[in-house]
């Protein structure tokens, strides 16, 4: 009885405060068949509780890395990077790539290049003068060694017909 004496005075006395703390709050965006790459993979990150910076960290990239591509801010798409977050984040069967140039870079560009100039009997030489771009470039982008810009992308879109 005593200490229950001696808690009630004690009560009048002092004044407590329960912090819980808790992961990350953040709203996690809808998204749509017409959402972009970036929109698709932030929702599934935070989806997953995943940071930003965990995320990279996780790849080997730096948290800005993730940020540009989520706010769809990069300017030259990195297949690798792409792959890498949409396999951490286990979305291959969820993601839509919706964008015909990241569809195009990701699905074997170099093949899909050999193939239209093949096709239409074109030479590197006579590519590259369509496309407004040195004959070396047309060669890195057939090897594999280069990726196709956007601007690139559209000018090939525009050859293609």
């Amino acid at each position: 009885m005593a200490i229950k004496r001696l808690l009630y005075q004690l009560q009048k006395k002092f004044t407590s405060e329960v912090v819980i703390h808790t992961g990350p709050t953040w709203s996690v965006p809808k998204i749509s068949a017409t959402s972009t790459l970036g929109e698709q993979i932030k929702y599934y990150r935070r989806l997953a509780g995943i940071k930003q910076r965990d995320l990279a960290l996780r790849l080997g990239y730096e948290r800005g890395v993730i940020d540009s591509l989520e706010n769809d801010e990069i300017k030259m798409v990195n297949v690798n990077l792409i792959r890498d977050v949409i396999k951490e984040l286990d979305i291959e069967d969820k993601v839509v790539i919706n964008d015909d140039y990241i569809a195009f870079v990701l699905n074997e560009p170099d093949q899909q290049l050999l193939e239209f100039r093949r096709k239409n009997h074109l030479t590197r030489v006579e590519l590259s003068r369509m496309m407004g771009t040195h004959i070396s470039v047309i060669k890195k982008w057939e090897r594999g060694q280069s990726i196709m810009t956007r601007t690139s992308y559209n000018k090939l879109k525009k050859c293609m017909g």
